[in-house]
């Protein structure tokens, strides 16, 4: 009876390790699919140009001015209604909210930064940066209406 084990039941070391690398490459590709601070931020900001330029779009074909105000929050969208701006609230328009984890970059002096579009697609000139941990972007609009997105680097 030398060779046999009694009441010894468990697990080889050899066995632990092939599961634990199993958990570790499980593990990993778990992380690999979930977008990091940068990713997601790009992503809100390639979303936030692309309502900026649909926001100039719609203010040459409705040949109305249309606004973007972006605060703390979020952005809004407003439509010059002779001298004074009314909320746009139809699709896609309408006030949203900036995704959790993001804030754009504002000063006391400005709490919010305007974006407008005339009704030629001209715009008056502002940018935006939006950060999200280490993370930041500007998306700024030029005086002809074209919307830039540029990561930045801290």
């Amino acid at each position: 009876m030398h060779g046999r084990r009694t009441g010894a039941q468990g697990f080889t070391l050899v066995e632990l390790l092939a599961v634990l690398a199993v958990v570790a490459l499980a593990g990993s590709a778990v992380l690999l699919t979930q977008p990091g601070d940068g990713q997601q931020l790009v992503r809100e900001g390639e979303r936030f140009a692309a309502r900026l330029q649909h926001a100039q779009e719609e203010a040459i074909l409705g040949t109305r001015a249309i606004e973007v105000v972006a605060a703390a929050e979020g952005y809004r969208f407003n439509r010059q209604h002779f001298a004074d701006w009314e909320p746009l609230r139809e699709r896609p328009f309408g006030d949203i909210a900036w995704e959790q984890g993001t804030t754009p970059r504002l000063s006391r002096e400005l709490p919010q930064v305007r974006f407008d579009f005339d009704p030629t697609g001209i715009a008056e000139p502002a940018e935006l940066v939006l950060q999200r941990g280490d993370a930041s972007v500007r998306v700024a609009v030029d005086a002809a209406g074209q919307v830039r997105l540029d990561a930045l680097r801290d």
